[in-house]
């Protein structure tokens, strides 16, 4: 695998991450989104229009949560302006998000209560937020690891492109990598949702190992692996 390849699966499997970090905070906390942003801040509007005021906080704590995660990973990330293969920074804000992680899984263990919830909330949407950064970071096909909207739009976009150079008959119109990455993102997500939502069911909370094991990995490979990599990307 070159290490091409390898970035890309790395941006991909972050994908997963998201997805099945989602599911904990709909199923396990509250009904909270704690990675797609734009899905919470619409249940925090329905929570708004209902006068739900549990909710609202849940959401609040989600939102205040990555807010802050973006925020720290901005500073973390945004040290070195050069291009880089794959910034040494990248892999710092995500060994953060990954002890973050660990911290909710160490957490999660200990007697439920409402503080505990909006606790966890925050935990999870702060390393969602600190991915969000570092992923963008990377700037790899204009994939987002946690907002599909964008990343939706973008394969909307390419099949229509290629479809009118199809139309023109033009023999060179065939997808690029960029596009696939763009749509097996979105799959990924998917598959995470699923992973979760079938975990979730049996094991409350367990499935976040998965998600600490996938960034754990990532931090050691790019630590590893692109130590020297300086190229353009």
């Amino acid at each position: 695998m070159t290490p091409a390849t390898c970035r890309n699966v790395m941006i991909i499997l972050l994908c997963l991450t998201s997805g099945i970090v989602d599911v904990i905070g709909y199923l396990s906390l509250g009904h909270v989104f704690t990675a797609n942003m734009t899905g919470n801040i619409v249940l925090l509007g329905l929570a708004i229009g209902h006068e739900e005021g549990f909710a609202v906080l849940r959401s609040l704590a989600a939102l205040l949560g990555f807010i802050a995660g973006t925020a720290a990973a901005a500073v973390i990330v945004g040290r070195n302006k050069t291009k880089s293969f794959w910034p040494r920074e990248v892999t710092l804000a995500l060994g953060i998000e990954g002890l973050i992680l660990l911290g909710f899984a160490l957490l999660s263990r200990a007697e439920a209560s409402d503080t505990m919830v909006y606790a966890l909330i925050i935990l999870l949407s702060v390393a969602m937020g600190m991915q969000t950064t570092a992923a963008r970071r990377l700037g790899i096909a204009g994939i987002s690891t946690t907002v599909l909207t964008n990343n939706l739009a973008n394969v909307v976009e390419d099949v229509m492109s290629k479809a009118r150079a199809w139309l023109r008959k033009d023999k060179a119109s065939g997808f690029s990598l960029d596009s696939a990455l763009r749509l097996l993102a979105i799959v990924i997500y998917g598959l995470g949702a699923i992973v979760g939502s079938i975990a979730e069911t049996s094991h409350p909370l367990a499935i976040i190992w998965v998600p600490i094991l996938i960034v754990a990995g990532i931090v050691a490979v790019s630590a590893s692996l692109f130590r020297s990599a300086e190229t353009s990307s």
